[in-house]
């Protein structure tokens, strides 16, 4: 009734009711449309209003510093009122776009940019009276919260917001009802899923959207609901529809389908059904009807229009290519659709055909190759969309290889159908295979031919176009290739990476705790911002850690009061970020204040399964690892679709014909190629599906979680009884040791072991079952010494897992057996079970664990603690495997026991096997010193022991009743426990009768124990000696051999220390670490530049490390710097302390900027940076060794040279051993005072008997290997100790001061000396090295019972060692020698005095020499030994054979050099060995090579020492008998025979020197070979020639009456004989030469050293009397006498003048003459000639080379010209002489520099010079210039006067008088005339003969 409403009232009374209406104004502005959405969305809403979900926070929502954006909940200005003008009707300038009313309701719809006509608002707004049914009903009062705020809408705007006001709609005219009044509808029904009833549910909404919306989420729809249907098929449109509680039907967009249709059409066919004669007879309604095909509307239209299938690619790919329907006139159409399909990042721009041209017209589109089409509709393309980039010939070409292999894969076929059809005509028709051939008729045949023929011409024609295009598409490829990306992205402008429009995206990072793995957050970083400004990865990294440390996800929730600082941040796998580049989105951190990285997972064992490939390539088998797809695993889930097998199994391997395949799979074969031999799982329902399985380490998972993991129990075993680990998901699989071993390495140590993998399940294989242990570790029964270790590898963590050498490289290795490691490595070794059955829970319970932490965790392990199995467990146990458990049982000192009470334990000899002969022994109580000690150390040095201890650990320090730790003593290197085991051992020794002290201690398993803290009450224990543990088990021929074993090799590692220690050279003393106060000193090797360079640099600490150590030093830095302060500068620093704590925190921080602290990392941890800063440990820069080396010596100080004020120093001199400092200078501390003495001691003023010494190193001998480890003094500590006053045994206080360099050298002092120290330390009994030699050396006196004859013991005192007395030590009582005594250790010579072997060697005792030089070749005999005898299985053998060993004797011999005799004094050296002897001869006698032979004075040579000992004994007989011989037949005229003898001698002696030199040259002809030094020249002659003489039956005689004169005599001990040194003559290799020989020798030289001296004292004076005579003449200046001739040319001559020889001074000339030849012929004849040792070439051991270098020049020309040839021939050095000179003939004649003609190669000497000719004879060399100019001035004369001008024949008359020929040779040169009857006076003075 509108109308009617509308004509009872006025358009006045209107008007004044409505102030704002669409009549009187045609705009709504946008506020009021804001308000109007709001009051209606809140009427619609007020009821249904469910709990709003949990949405992440914006990341953009955070407060900014400098604005409160995003933070408040004001009203937007927008959305204000502003205050309306006078009028009711808007300002015409006003103007605002016109909004229906509708829009109101669904504001989606609007859109401010559309325009509406004036008719449209005009019909719209047409207002609604109210009906007379619905009175208004006024209310007097109305809440100020009720009233609208649109009163500005209201006609009257005077009455304000009154609470009697009635508001008016601003649209409608009617009044506006309280929206609280107003109840929304709500749907409520039951919905269920179109066409079904078994999908429902219950929903209550307050709209359409929001039911449809939750119909959507709750039935699980595929699609967005958008249909609602009744039960009876009607569509709901509104919500008034649905009636309440109704059912609905909701559809994605389809009709209704009748969810009761088929129930109602099978009751139509039950009801409506008959039977009849042919079956039953369906009504016509229940009959299905044929389908009819209809076309839809849009197929319909495609189908119209000319519509093509194009097939298109991405650029530059081949897969996933898409078919689209397009216009062939609508390119733009095209390539939408193209960007749609592609799924291109932006839109399509260019396509591009397989051979690179652009289509810009799609008609132009090339057609699918036919051998490629499908179907009888064409398909276009291939066509590349672009997004604007260059065509990419990449993917053209793999496009064109697969159609080419197509068209091959075609073309085989149609040649092979054209040969069957052939064979069918040709009456072959066995060979036909296709049966519709043999089918056809002849002539069909016939066409069948030709159409073959022809389809065979057009592949192959295909196939060759093909090929073409290929091979010029490869072309593009390769430019494409050469110039990279740049080729595609040619049309892409380049921008820097600064460039303002390159935007970078931001990091979204799920952040976690320390530690934890629930309640992740999610942070936002933005990058963009964090990189601007700056590129330094650092500051990057601190912006996130800042924004991490700001934001609320790291919110500390225990204390929020302290804002926490961010300082690390790590990875799943632990792995610090240092680089925010690293990051990726999405990607789970953990962040650290602090404290290193926290595992938040458990690893357990996890069974992993990826797909397995066989391929077959050229004869080459390959099997290939994959990922794992899970199609495989439909309907195979359980392990009965599976089949296990032992290698690949065995079917048909894929054999790739392509290149391509096969070059691809053989890289695949690099990186993921499997061992064929492995274990593998095939499939039953096909045998190619096969996979690999392998153990690995993973995160453990929950059961049921929604990570996807197949199978879904991978990690869970099952532990049976019998030792199997077997896969829940796989039963048929178990873990298995494998044969391959691998090397590895944990931290900074190797391991080695075999791989641990699945293996097939084999009963009985010893390599598959495993023994529990106790301790929480697994054993292979195949390998009981080996244990299962985890090597620390993580699936996942690639960057960090190592693949060991010798697996291929598709095998990772998780598992190995290896030996058991150490305590701090242990946990690598130790396993738990998890168990999480429901069934079986609380299983953990019966645990027999110690350790707390198994009953937290709920762990379980499958035996007790003595070994057995856990038989309450739920057998077989299932569970998960965790790695790394901690360990099963702690100690007793960790278990909350206090105090040290004594405990009692039953020992037993090691290998003892009856339990009853047990002691017990009760360890020593150490309680109250422990207490006592704490109480001394009080609080500060037990903090700063424990904080060295718990530096990672925040754990508090234990009171000081707490005698719970371990305390040192006031020794270093021992503790309270360490005093408890040794002294408990002390007291084993004497109550089980140990041989020696005890050493070692083992539990009943075997596992060795250092103290008694994890032993309890009554633990059997077994002691040993030293040697290793020996199981009770074994047999006694084992234990025994087990037993001399392990004393050998203790011994021989005594040895091997021995000798590292005993020789310590160039060790300086220096400063440890750098040059600060309160540094050790210690002892190291001299500084070299050289080495320094050469040595591996120290590994740099870890940022973790470094944080420790920071963390710690600020902790302890206050506490170390007050025990190096004054009282008084304590006092201040306390005081200081006391006044900062009263201030209030701003004045702390008041002159703290913010930028301090920035870059110590410690500042933010203190209030007060100034005394951080006053009192913070400064870093020390790193000094050269060589500066720590040096020191200065002066005032009785030794200083540093580089730093006067520190010097060495003593802080307090406790104990008998104090640690020498570097410490500040004071001149009141006497401590600082030394005297450095010239005997080597460095004496302390303070007391003058302690001196420095050196603290020898640690001496471990009997370590797990027991083979002992090499000692040096490198790094070891310089103490203050008492002064030794023995002559030996103290080379570690030896030292010597260099004051040039400053350096102080340590153990200066003589070898002896140092090995005896040496000996001492290394538990070497002296006797070794001095053997029976009485020297000054510390000792004991032991009183040893020795057994008399008479059956009594009777104690005898005997001198010994240091070293046998600390073994002797607890047997026998021992009295320290007096100082300075000099003696020989008795033990050495045990046997001889029959006593009992107990020195420092166990078997080794006195049979070994370790002299200076014996001591290596002792050891590495000795160590050939061991390894012999650790091959023997015979006990008695190998006791045998060290029983054998003979004692050492050492022998005295007098050695010479061979060839020199008797005429040097000999060297006396001793020795236990002819090795040994040798080297020390080579030394002292200075041989130029190896001594290598020995030879008594008779010429035998000496091999063995029992062999110089015989020949000894036989000499010594030899020569009493001589003597005898001489007493009894009175032979005293020997005498006189001797002179006879004497002077018959020398009678020969005096010979001509003639017969003595031939006699010479005899002996050097007959024995042609040399010695060494003077006179070797002959070896010895074997026996006179008096012996060869005597008849043989004289010799019998005399031998039998020598015989009996030496029974007569009784002849002394051989130690007797051995006393005095035996005469020995060393050589290097050559033959004896006799002493006697070599004296004769010498006499021989000596006279004609004396005949030759005579004749050159004889020429020496005549050539001073010739020198007399010259120099007279000269000085007298005689003018001569003119004397007239008949010659006309020289009519006067002079003669006699001083110018002139005298005729006496010519006589004179010719005696010196006459007298240097006879000197220079005795000289000659007196010559000893050299003789080579001839090499004996039969033994080929090497032939030397015949290449020979020389200089070679032509014939008469210079030496200039000569060159270098080679040759091994003279034919060779002629060949090359002619090529290197160029010669124009063949030289022929090699001449050496004096003429002579070389005839032999022999001749010629290595770089000789030579002249070679080409026939000619020899010519001097001359200047090449001389030949030039004489050749040029013959060819003038002949150009000028003729050719016949240079044939001259000179003549000369012949003198008469003077018989001169003017052109032949010098009278002088001519020989000497006989018959020479001139005169001599007529002669010339030149044509004088000689004098004779």
């Amino acid at each position: 009734m509108p109308g009617r409403r509308e004509s009872k009232r006025s358009p006045r009374s209107r008007e004044e009711n409505l102030a704002f209406s669409k009549q009187n104004t045609d705009m709504v502005s946008y506020e009021d449309l804001l308000i109007a959405q709001y009051l209606d969305e809140l009427r619609k809403t007020k009821n249904s209003m469910k709990k709003k979900k949990e949405v992440p926070a914006s990341p953009y929502s955070q407060k900014l510093p400098h604005s409160d954006y995003g933070m408040s909940n004001r009203r937007p200005m927008s959305a204000t009122v502003p205050a309306r003008p006078g009028s009711g009707r808007p300002s015409s300038g006003a103007r605002k776009p016109k909004i229906d009313s509708k829009f109101i309701a669904d504001p989606s719809l609007w859109d401010p940019a559309t325009p509406r006509s004036e008719s449209t608002t005009s019909t719209s707004q047409v207002r609604k009276g109210r009906p007379a049914s619905a009175p208004v009903r006024r209310k007097t009062s109305r809440p100020f919260s009720a009233t609208s705020n649109l009163s500005w809408f209201y006609r009257n705007n005077t009455r304000g917001w009154s609470a009697r006001s009635t508001p008016y709609s601003a649209f409608t005219g009617r009044r506006i009802r309280s929206q609280y009044l107003n109840k929304p509808y709500t749907i409520r029904c039951l919905a269920f899923k179109n066409g079904s009833r078994e999908s429902m549910c219950r929903v209550a909404a307050p709209s359409m959207k929001v039911f449809l919306e939750m119909c959507t989420d709750r039935l699980g729809l595929g699609f967005a609901a958008r249909r609602v249907f009744l039960d009876n098929g009607k569509e709901v449109f509104d919500a008034y529809e649905i009636p309440p509680d109704s059912e609905v039907y909701v559809s994605t967009g389809d009709n209704f389908k009748d969810p009761y249709r088929s129930i109602k059409q099978n009751i139509t066919l039950t009801n409506g059904a008959k039977w009849t004669l042919s079956g039953v007879l369906l009504p016509e309604e229940g009959r299905k009807k044929k389908t009819k095909c209809k076309v839809s509307k849009r197929m319909r239209n495609l189908l119209e229009n000319n519509r093509y299938r194009i097939l298109v690619y991405r650029n530059g790919y081949t897969t996933e290519p898409m078919e689209i329907v397009a216009d062939l006139g609508n390119i733009d159409e095209f390539l939408v659709a193209c960007t749609a399909k592609l799924g291109l990042t932006s839109y399509a721009k260019q396509l591009y055909d397989w051979e690179g041209n652009e289509i810009k017209d799609l008609s132009d589109a090339p057609t699918l190759h036919e051998a490629v089409q499908e179907g009888s509709s064409p398909i276009y393309g291939p066509l590349w969309v672009s997004l604007g980039e260059a065509f990419s010939p990449t993917g053209t070409i793999h496009y064109i290889k697969y159609l080419r292999r197509t068209i091959k894969g075609h073309l085989k076929e149609a040649v092979k159908y054209k040969n069957e059809v052939n064979y069918a005509l040709g009456d072959e028709k066995e060979k036909v295979t296709i049966t519709d051939i043999l089918s056809m008729p002849d002539d069909e045949l016939y066409s069948t031919l030709e159409l073959a023929e022809q389809e065979v011409d057009n592949l192959t024609e295909s196939l060759q176009d093909i090929e073409d295009k290929l091979q010029k598409i490869e072309g593009l490829q390769k430019v494409e290739e050469s110039e990279g990306s740049h080729y595609r992205m040619k049309h892409i402008k380049e921008w820097e990476f600064e460039h303002r429009l390159v935007g970078r995206k931001g990091l979204r990072l799920k952040v976690y705790e320390n530690g934890s793995y629930e309640k992740d957050q999610v942070f936002y970083f933005n990058l963009a911002g964090a990189l601007r400004g700056t590129s330094d990865k650092e500051k990057v990294l601190t912006r996130l850690f800042d924004d991490l440390s700001t934001n609320h996800v790291t919110a500390n929730p225990h204390n929020p009061k302290i804002a926490p600082v961010v300082k690390k941040v790590f990875d799943q796998f632990g792995k610090e970020i240092t680089n925010v580049h690293d990051l990726e989105y999405d990607q789970e951190v953990w962040v650290s204040f602090g404290e290193p990285f926290i595992n938040p997972f458990t690893y357990c064992l996890q069974a992993m399964f990826e797909k397995a490939t066989g391929y077959n390539v050229n004869g080459e088998t390959f099997i290939i690892r994959e990922p794992l797809n899970m199609e495989l695993t439909k309907n195979r889930e359980t392990y009965a679709a599976w089949e296990a097998s032992v290698g690949y199994p065995v079917y048909d391997y894929e054999q790739p014909i392509d290149p391509e395949v096969q070059s691809h799979i053989q890289d695949l074969a690099r990186m993921s190629r499997l061992d064929a031999r492995s274990t593998y799982l095939q499939a039953k329902n096909d045998v190619k599906t096969v996979l690999y399985p392998e153990v690995n380490c993973f995160k453990k998972l929950k059961r049921g979680g929604a990570t996807k993991q197949w199978p879904s129990d991978a990690q869970v075993w099952t532990i049976q009884k019998n030792g199997y680990i077997r896969s829940k998901a796989m039963p048929q699989l178990c873990l298995g040791v494998s044969d391959t071993k691998v090397d590895l390495t944990l931290g900074k140590e190797a391991m080695s072991g075999f791989v641990v993998n699945i293996q097939k399940k084999a009963s009985g294989n010893t390599y598959q079952q495993w023994q529990f242990n106790p301790d929480a570790t697994i054993t292979c029964l195949a390998h009981p010494n080996l244990v299962l270790t985890y090597n620390g590898n993580r699936f996942g963590d690639d960057d960090e897992n190592q693949q060991p050498e010798g697996l291929l490289p598709g095998q990772s290795v998780y598992l190995i057996v290896t030996e058991k490691r150490q305590k701090k490595e242990s946990s690598i070794q130790r396993f738990a079970l998890k168990q999480e059955r429901f069934d079986n829970l609380g299983q953990w319970k019966y645990n027999d664990a110690t350790n707390k932490e198994w009953s937290k965790k709920a762990l379980s392990w499958p035996v007790k603690e003595d070994g057995n199995l856990n038989e309450d467990y739920d057998w077989p146990m299932e569970g998960f495997l965790l790695t790394n458990a901690p360990a099963l049982h702690k100690p007793l000192s960790k278990l909350g026991i206090s105090g040290m009470a004594p405990l009692r334990l039953m020992t037993m000899k090691n290998g003892e096997r009856d339990t009853r002969l047990a002691m017990p022994v009760v360890g020593p109580n150490l309680t109250n010193m422990l207490k006592d000690l704490n109480k001394e150390k009080g609080g500060k040095s037990g903090k700063k022991q424990q904080h060295s201890k718990l530096i990672e650990k925040d754990i508090p320090v234990p009171e000081t009743d707490n005698v719970e730790e371990d305390i040192n003593l006031h020794c270093v290197d021992r503790t309270v426990r360490g005093l408890e085991f040794i002294m408990f051992l002390d007291n084993c020794t004497s109550l089980l009768n140990l041989p020696f002290a005890a050493r070692r201690l083992f539990d009943g398993k075997g596992n060795e124990h250092f103290s008694l803290v994890n032993l309890r009450r009554d633990d059997l224990v077994y002691v040993s000696c030293g040697e290793g543990w020996m199981d009770p088990k074994l047999s006694k021929d084992q234990q025994q051999r087990r037993v001399l074993l392990s004393q050998l090799s203790q011994d021989i590692a005594k040895i091997r220390q021995y000798i590292s220690l005993r020789n310590p050279e160039k060790y300086m003393l220096e400063m440890e670490g750098n040059m600060v106060a309160n540094t050790r000193i210690i002892i190291n090797r001299q500084w070299n530049l050289e080495e320094e360079q050469t040595l591996p640099r120290r590994p740099p600490q870890t940022e973790q490390d470094s944080q420790i150590l920071q963390d710690s030093r600020a902790t302890m830095f206050g506490e170390e710097e007050e025990e190096n302060m004054t009282c008084h500068e304590i006092a201040h620093r306390r005081s200081e302390q006391r006044l900062n704590n009263l201030k209030w925190p701003w004045e702390r921080l008041i002159n703290v900027s913010q930028d301090e602290g920035g870059d110590d990392p410690n500042a933010y941890k203190f209030t007060d940076r100034e005394m951080y800063d006053k009192y913070k440990p400064q870093p020390v820069p790193k000094i050269s060794r060589d500066t720590l080396q040096r020191f200065v010596y002066e005032d009785g100080y030794i200083a540093c040279s580089a730093n006067r004020t520190l010097v060495l120093g003593v802080l307090e001199q406790e104990g008998r051993v104090n640690q020498v400092l570097l410490v500040k200078r004071r001149p009141d501390d006497i401590n600082q005072r030394w005297v450095i003495r010239e005997n080597g001691e460095i004496r302390s003023k303070h007391s003058s008997q302690m001196v420095l010494t050196v603290a020898m190193p640690a001496n471990e001998p009997f370590s797990e290997d027991e083979e002992g480890r090499p000692l040096t003094f490198s790094g070891c500590a310089v103490t203050l100790q008492a002064r030794k006053l023995n002559m030996y045994g103290k080379a570690h206080q030896k030292w010597r001061y260099d004051a040039e360099t400053g350096y102080i050298h340590s153990f200066f002092t003589n070898p002896y000396d140092k090995e005896i120290t040496a000996a001492n330390h290394a538990d070497i009994c002296t006797y070794a090295i001095s053997h029976d030699s009485k020297i000054n050396q510390p000792g004991y006196l032991a009183e040893v019972p020795v057994q008399s004859s008479s059956d009594k013991v009777a104690i005898k005192n005997i001198t010994v060692c240091t070293s046998c007395a600390r073994a002797m030590r607890g047997r026998y009582k021992l009295q320290k020698l007096p100082e300075r005594t000099e003696f020989s250790c008795a033990m050495g010579e045990a046997k001889k005095l029959k006593l009992q072997q107990s020195g420092s060697f166990r078997v080794l005792n006195g049979k070994v020499d370790l002299s200076t030089h014996e001591a290596e070749l002792t050891m590495e005999t000795w160590e050939d030994t061991l390894e012999k005898l650790r091959e023997e299985t015979n006990v008695r053998a190998i006791a045998k054979e060290i029983n054998a060993a003979k004692t050492v004797k050492t022998i005295k011999i007098l050695a010479y050099k061979n060839g020199e005799g008797r005429m040097h004094q000999g060297e006396l050296i001793c020795g236990s060995s002819i090795e040994g002897i040798l080297s020390q001869c080579t030394y002292k006698l200075g041989l130029a090579s190896a001594a290598r032979k020995i030879f008594t004075e008779d010429g035998t040579m000496v091999l063995e020492m029992d062999d110089l000992i015989d020949w000894a004994v036989d000499n010594y007989k030899s020569l009493m008998v001589d003597q005898l011989e001489k007493i009894l037949h009175g032979k005293e005229d020997a005498t006189a025979d001797e002179e006879e003898d004497t002077k018959q001698s020398n009678h020969q002696n005096n010979k001509a020197p003639e017969e003595n030199d031939s006699q010479r040259e005899g002996d050097e002809l007959e024995h042609p070979e040399r010695g060494e030094g003077e006179g070797q020249d002959s070896p010895a002659d074997g026996a006179g020639g008096e012996n060869a003489e005597v008849d043989q039956q004289e010799q019998a005689k005399v031998q039998r009456e020598r015989d009996q004169l030496l029974s007569q005599v009784q002849i002394p001990p051989v130690d007797i004989i051995l006393r005095y040194p035996i005469e020995v003559w060393v050589s290097s290799g050559q033959e004896f030469f006799p002493p006697e020989k070599v004296e004769t020798k010498m006499e021989n030289r000596k006279k004609r050293r004396a005949f030759r001296s005579a004749v050159s004292l004889e020429l020496d004076m005549e050539k001073h009397i010739l020198r007399q005579m010259k120099g007279r003449r000269l000085e007298s200046q005689n003018p001569g006498e003119y004397r007239a001739t008949r010659s006309s040319k020289q009519p006067v001559i002079v003669e006699n003048n001083w110018q002139e020889p005298t005729v006496e001074e010519q006589l004179k000339h010719d005696t010196v003459h006459k007298l240097e030849t006879h000197l220079a012929e005795v000289k000659s004849v007196q010559k000893e000639k050299i003789h080579s040792v001839s090499v004996n070439t039969n033994r080929r051991l090497y032939q030397q080379p015949d290449m020979k270098r020389v200089m070679v020049f032509p014939n008469g020309e210079s030496v200039e010209r000569a060159v270098y040839v080679w040759g091994e021939t003279l034919e060779e050095i002629l060949d090359s002489a002619t090529i290197k000179l160029g010669l124009w003939g063949q030289a022929k004649i090699v001449y050496n520099m004096e003429g002579k003609k070389v005839e032999k190669f022999d001749e010629i000497n290595k770089d000789e010079l030579l002249c070679v000719s080409m026939g000619k004879s020899f010519s001097k060399p001359k200047n090449s210039l001389d030949g030039i100019e004489i050749k040029a001035n013959w060819g003038r004369a002949r150009k000028q006067y003729g050719p016949n001008a240079t044939d001259l024949v000179v003549s000369a008359p012949i003198n008469p008088t003077v018989n001169v020929d003017p052109f032949g040779p010098p009278g002088l040169a001519l020989p000497p005339s006989d018959d020479s009857k001139s005169n001599t006076a007529n002669r010339p003075q030149s044509a004088k003969p000689p004098a004779t």
